[in-house]
């Protein structure tokens, strides 16, 4: 007869007892935590790959548009022929109001969403005041079918998403990457008194302006297009980065309480480094353009034919604060840096830490920069 002491010895061969529990589930934990950031990079590098073909297919629509109209789409159109006088003594109102559309919905049709261009109406404008108004037109809710449709390609997939339930009374899409404005920064001068101020950028893109292949005196293989400028991280308002509208655009002071920062949409510029972080106010101090009184103040940046003075583009290149402000530039989600979509359809991941000239020389078209491919 067996013995109930030798019964439990014999049974507690087929069991676990706890020490040896906790020593699996250590094992178990460690081995999720060795797998976890292996999983957490494969599906970065699933993203990456993604980005890049969307990049690709933006440039594959530039091309296929410069073909066909013997130029590549302008960086933004914001007010046509009459839409008030350069000289004009207040910013311009009623039918005079900006139109603010841009190169990403131009080439719409490129991108093969021919539906989506046909229901624009480029005879108004992309989206008004008061209501979506624009010379008493409802022109946020008639334009609001095709600028409001969203482009999966215009999206990259590390992007945080804005807030669908965002009230707002004009169309809104959102996009992760921007046309490049190069050193000059042409979107500030909507904040002064002259509504068709047509001064030019030295970017690839520019507003007013169209430009093609043989206008990249630089070279298309050495010339930025379209880079990255995803949302912030925890962005405090909910709904920027567009493409629907382009132009100077005031955050909300719901988000900013402050209410002197501004966002260029449409545009970013190779002067901020890249993947810098969101400032409030746009300049050092925290003067916006244009101070209080409508006119350039002395941060503007940077003067045009009617600001002869040239201290206040140097401070815009030269003065390191002013490549800290991340909204005027380019940015992403991936670490260590941002893709780019160069003139010749190539994608190209340029590291955060580039040198500042070396970045800046390859956003400009016209600059006579000669960049080895080893210097990013």
């Amino acid at each position: 007869m067996i013995s109930s002491t030798r019964s439990r010895q014999s049974l507690a061969h087929f069991g676990f007892t706890l020490i040896e529990l906790l020593v699996v589930i250590a094992i178990i934990a460690v081995l999720v935590g060795l797998l976890l950031p292996a999983v957490q990079a494969a599906r970065e590098s699933g993203r990456k790959a993604q980005c890049v073909n969307n990049l690709r297919q933006i440039g594959l629509a530039m091309q296929n548009y410069e073909s066909s109209q013997r130029s590549f789409p302008a960086g933004a159109i914001y007010y046509n022929a009459g839409d008030g006088g350069k000289n004009a003594s207040a910013q311009c109102t009623g039918i005079h109001e900006a139109r603010n559309f841009g190169a990403f919905a131009m080439m719409l049709a490129q991108m093969e969403q021919v539906n989506a261009f046909n229901a624009i109406n480029f005879k108004l404008a992309a989206g008004g005041s008061n209501g979506g108004l624009w010379g008493g037109i409802n022109v946020g809710a008639i334009n609001s079918t095709g600028l409001g449709f969203r482009v999966s390609s215009y999206v990259c997939p590390t992007d945080t998403p804005q807030n669908p339930n965002f009230i707002r009374t004009n169309p809104y899409s959102q996009t992760s990457y921007a046309p490049s404005g190069g050193t000059t920064n042409i979107v500030a001068y909507l904040a002064g008194p002259y509504c068709n101020n047509q001064d030019r950028g030295n970017g690839a893109f520019d507003d007013y302006s169209a430009y093609g292949a043989s206008d990249m005196r630089d070279g298309l293989s050495n010339t930025i297009f379209v880079g990255e400028t995803s949302r912030f991280a925890n962005d405090p308002d909910p709904q920027f980065n567009q493409w629907s509208r382009t132009g100077y655009f005031q955050v909300s002071t719901t988000f900013d309480p402050s209410g002197n920062t501004f966002r260029p949409q449409g545009f970013s510029f190779e002067v901020p480094r890249i993947n810098a972080h969101m400032m409030a106010g746009d300049y050092p101090g925290g003067q916006g353009i244009g101070g209080a009184t409508g006119t350039p103040g002395p941060n503007s940046l940077p003067p045009g034919t009617n600001y002869p003075d040239t201290s206040d583009y140097v401070a815009w290149l030269k003065d390191p604060k002013y490549r800290e402000y991340g909204q005027w530039g380019f940015r992403s989600l991936h670490p260590g840096g941002a893709h780019f979509l160069f003139g010749d359809g190539s994608v190209k991941f340029i590291k955060e830490s580039v040198n500042a000239t070396t970045y800046q020389a390859l956003g400009t078209r016209n600059g006579k920069d000669i960049v080895s491919g080893d210097a990013y």
